[in-house]
Formats: C-alpha cells, structure tokens, sequence
C-alpha cells in the first residue's frame, strides 16, 4: 500500500505485480501450481472424456455399428404425450408416481434434521478479525487474543445449543433440494406445452430458437459453472462438472449403441426410408437462421457432425436441466432460479420447433440429468458440511468462496460473496 496516496507512474507496474500474485494466491488457495493444474485435469476429465467421444464417433466403422431406428421415437412420443390416446394419460400418471416416489424416498428432508445456518453468521466478525491480522502485523498479539476470545464465544453460543454438525444435514442456505421430482412432474405438461407452439414459424422466432439451441446451449453451463466457483462452495464446480460429463458420456454412447433419427429425417424422407451412416447431418430449421443471417455456419457445422442419429436422448435438454438443478441447488437468489428454469422451457422448445428432437428426447435427457444429479447428490452435501464445518471452525481457508477470498479485506465486498451471509 501507497502511504501517500498517490499513484506513480513506476508504482503501476508494481501494484499490477501485486494484484496478479494476490489474485493467483486466492485461487490456488494454498495449493501449488501444478497441484491446481492437476486438479483441474482431474475434475474435468470427464467433460473432456464426452467432447472425445463425441469428436471420435466418426472412426467407427460402418460394418460395426448397428441399425438405425427411423420410426421408433416417432412412435414412442405419440405414445407418451399424445393427449388423444388413453396411453398419453396413462404415461403422465406413471411420470407423478415417480417423481412422487422419488421426492418421498430420496428428495424429502426432515426440516428438524437440516444444520441451522443462522449460526454461520457469527462468523463474519471472526473473519474479519483474520483478516485485520493480516492488514496490520504492528498490532501485537492484541488481534490474535480476540480471535481466541471470538472463537470461545462461538463454541459457546455455536455448539453449546447442543447442535452437532456430524448429526445434521447441510444443505445451501436458499437450496431448493425437491427440484428434481417437481421438474419431473411438470415435465410432460411443459413438453406438450412447447409442442403446441412449434408450428407457427417466422424469422423472429427462428432467431429466438437459435439463440437458445445454440448461444444458451454454451453459455447457460458456462455462466453456471463461473458463478459456482467464484460464489458457491469449494467442489461445487467440481461435480457440476463430474454431472455434465456423466450424463453426456452416457448419452453419446446411447447414440452410438441404440442410434435413432431425428424428426427433420422422416420429414424429409419419410418414415419408411432406410438411414445409413453415410448420410450427411442437417441443419433443419436452424438453415433458416442461416438464410436470415446471410452466413452458412450452422448448415456446416450440422453436416460435419460425427453423430447425425443421435437425436435421443437430447442433451441439449440434459445440460439445460443439469444447468437448472444446480442453479436452484446453490444460489440464495431467485432471479437465476427462475430465469434457468425458463431457459428448460425455451429450450425444450427450441429443439422441437429446429425440427431436432422429438417430446420424447427431451425427456430421456431430463432422466439422464436427474440421474447423473442423483448420483452425485451425496457428494455435494459432504463438501457443503466440509465448508460448513470450515465456517464454523474460523478456517477461512476451508471456509471461503473464491469470491470472499478475493474480497477479504473488503467485509462489504465479501459477503456478497458468502452464500451464508
């Protein structure tokens, strides 16, 4: 820090060197650097492990890869969403039993067994007394007293109300943890929503759709994962990773085992036609978008893929869904909640009114995304009791988001970061 005040042109350089290193000291979080790198790898082995697959398919050989199904999805979505066939109302009974079954059984959460966070508060002056030590190394042992004073204050009025941190569960503060079976439940009502709107087209709505099936279906995990990192608990990244990867390594690997055609082939060729891996991808109504656009990026893009049958399940629908469950997982904000919960809608539609996907993939990548999210489940609450405990033991280390550590002489600042405050 400048005594004076001032900033010379000689001390920018210094303070650039200064706010660098400091920047790159939070994030590695008293790791080294290559212990970081090596983390990183790790933790997203298996996003890189489904772009590899996906990229690869094509070296398959024909003469291996078995039949394509033209008709099956067809048939299976009139089945299950047609409101004119008594198995349409029959599937939607079966899809509210389940998610019923599943809140009830793995999704339900005695409120007398959930941590109660409040007391997290108490930790905030402790922090900031941390970090006053760290400000002012001319301040003697008086700090480090408080902190002692603070810390036996906190067991006091912490622990001593007989709460155990072993025996409780620990959810985020603002966690909506029956997402996943409401989801479920709306899911064949929204589908056969969007369905009803994908008929009238025009350019606006081309371009709409693109925007959702192409720009949100890149940025909406993106964004998620930057604000998990930088607001949310240490290893939130890490299985929001570990879900998207598990989810879309399954559902290539359902493209490549069970392949079946997309809506835009039986409109083109019919539902008798026979497919081959030789055929080229298609665009469908992003061509469209195209024409409007005056480029041919998407007609390109589509007609290079190395998956063209893959149409169930949908991972645009599995990402988009992944997206949402950890957004309202995590954040203690309901904008996001709600604006990634109408991202599932828009893109459920999206993919139909592009011609890409039939009702019945849409949900298939709904199942896959629940599943990868369900299976990881236990995972996230031990990191939440981990950063819980962290919180509760003064560790600021183990305690702090990336976005607190950043801010950590700034208290304002900081708790903006802290998903407890």
């Amino acid at each position: 820090m400048l005594n004076d005040g001032a900033v010379t042109g000689k001390s920018l350089p210094m303070l650039a060197y200064r706010l660098v290193r400091f920047l790159i000291s939070q994030v590695l979080n008293g790791r080294n650097i290559f212990m970081f790198i090596f983390n990183f790898f790790r933790n997203f082995s298996p996003v890189f492990l489904w772009l590899m697959i996906f990229k690869n398919a094509s070296i398959i050989p024909n003469e291996i890869r078995p039949d394509i199904h033209v008709r099956l999805a067809k048939h299976l979505d009139s089945f299950m969403f047609d409101m004119n066939r008594l198995s349409a109302w029959i599937s939607l009974i079966l899809i509210l039993c389940i998610s019923y079954l599943l809140w009830f059984n793995y999704y339900k959460i005695d409120n007398n067994l959930i941590f109660p966070t409040n007391l997290l508060n108490l930790k905030n002056q402790l922090f900031d007394l941390e970090n006053d030590i760290e400000l002012d190394s001319l301040s003697g042992g008086e700090n480090n007293q408080n902190i002692q004073r603070e810390r036996e204050r906190e067991r006091e009025h912490g622990h001593g109300h007989g709460v155990n941190i072993d025996d409780k569960i620990n959810l985020p503060k603002s966690c909506i943890s029956y997402t996943v079976p409401l989801l479920l439940a709306l899911s064949w009502i929204i589908l056969n929503f969007d369905h009803l709107l994908i008929n009238h087209q025009t350019t606006p709505l081309d371009l709409i759709a693109w925007t959702s099936y192409v720009l949100f279906h890149f940025f909406a995990p993106l964004f998620t994962a930057i604000y998990l990192y930088v607001f949310q608990t240490p290893g939130a990244l890490k299985y929001f990773s570990f879900c998207l990867g598990t989810q879309n390594i399954a559902g290539v690997l359902t493209h490549l085992l069970f392949p079946n055609a997309p809506p835009w082939f039986i409109h083109l060729y019919g539902e008798d036609a026979s497919a081959d891996y030789d055929m080229p991808g298609y665009a469908a109504g992003l061509a469209r978008v195209d024409v409007a656009l005056g480029t041919h990026l998407n007609s390109k893009g589509f007609h290079k893929s190395p998956i063209v049958f893959g149409a169930l399940p949908s991972l645009h629908s599995a990402m988009a869904v992944q997206s949402f469950l950890f957004i309202s997982w995590y954040t203690n904000w309901y904008f996001p909640k709600i604006g990634m919960f109408m991202f599932v809608i828009l893109q459920w539609w999206a993919t139909m009114y592009l011609d890409h996907h039939w009702r019945l993939d849409l949900i298939i990548g709904l199942l896959y995304a629940v599943l990868s999210f369900g299976l990881f489940k236990k995972q996230l609450l031990k990191y939440e009791k981990n950063f819980v405990n962290g919180r509760l033991k003064g560790d600021f280390k183990t305690g702090s988001t990336l976005g607190m550590r950043i801010f950590k002489y700034h208290s304002t600042i900081q708790r903006f970061f802290d998903p407890y405050n």
